[in-house]
Order: structure tokens, then C-alpha cells, then sequence
């Protein structure tokens, strides 16, 4: 039985192989493929949503809103501010921010008739042109009415 000797054949195998892993291994840019990702484009936000944990139910509630605008330029945009568990709104309207300013805005809900438990507050601002970051354009809290 005669046995071949196929060392250069497996050599020339292996140079190959290993030339074709390395240039594909050098043709392979990470910054080529990264994706294309969109620059976050500021507006305007909630800077704070305040009022009592607790209320007494008949009672009016101080809802205490802080807005703010993170642009250089002055904005206009809409305040919406709702009891979602109830589907009352609370306040609505049209608010003017100067450049990279805030404003305190103030609203009274009404708690007449309403039962003992937990209620949502929420306030949001309407996106302003060109704005993407807008997970800062919402914020609410709960409050706990009781007799």
C-alpha cells in the first residue's frame, strides 16, 4: 500500500485560505457599517408637573406646570393637561417661550364629585418643528383623592 504525500498541495490550501480570511478581514470598516443615525433635535419640555400626593375630594387642586423651551430661538407651542383615568381636561392653550426660557403655569382641578382612589395627571406639550426628542414633551403623576 503506497502512501501519497500531499504536503505542498495542503500548504497551498492553506495559504489560500488564510489570504482570502485576511483580506476580507482588511476590506471590513466598522465605520462603514455603522447606520445612519439622526441628530436628537431639542424643543420644547416639561421641565416639572407638580401637586399634593394627596387631596380632599370637593376640594380644588393645584396642578403647577413648568415648561420650558431648549432652543435658542422662541417657540410657540399647545399645553394639554388631562385627568386620563377620569377624561376630564384640565387646561388647554397656545404658550410662548422665549429662547432657552421657562414659565410656571398654574391650573385648579376641580374635584367635585369624584371617588375615593388614585388619579392621573398628565400634561404634554405639542411637538415643535423639527423637534424628534420628545420623551421630554410628557410627564404625569398620580394623586390620591380621599373624603
Amino acid at each position: 500500500m503506497k502512501i501519497k504525500h500531499y504536503t505542498k498541495s495542503w500548504k497551498s490550501i492553506l495559504v489560500i485560505f488564510f489570504g482570502i480570511f485576511l483580506s476580507s478581514m482588511l476590506s471590513f470598516c466598522p465605520a462603514a457599517e455603522k447606520k445612519k443615525v439622526e441628530p436628537e433635535v431639542h424643543g420644547v419640555m416639561i421641565v416639572s408637573l407638580d401637586a399634593p400626593l394627596r387631596a380632599t375630594i370637593g376640594r380644588k387642586v393645584n396642578i403647577e406646570i413648568t415648561i420650558g423651551n431648549e432652543r435658542a430661538t422662541k417657540v410657540t407651542t399647545i399645553l394639554t393637561v388631562t385627568c386620563p383615568t377620569t377624561k376630564q381636561q384640565i387646561g388647554r392653550e397656545a404658550k410662548t417661550l422665549d429662547g432657552l426660557a421657562s414659565q410656571k403655569i398654574v391650573y385648579g382641578w376641580d374635584t367635585k364629585g369624584m371617588k375615593e382612589g388614585s388619579y392621573v395627571i398628565r400634561a404634554e406639550l405639542e411637538k415643535v418643528p423639527d423637534e424628534t426628542d420628545v420623551e421630554d414633551n410628557v410627564r404625569q403623576i398620580e394623586i390620591f383623592l380621599q373624603p
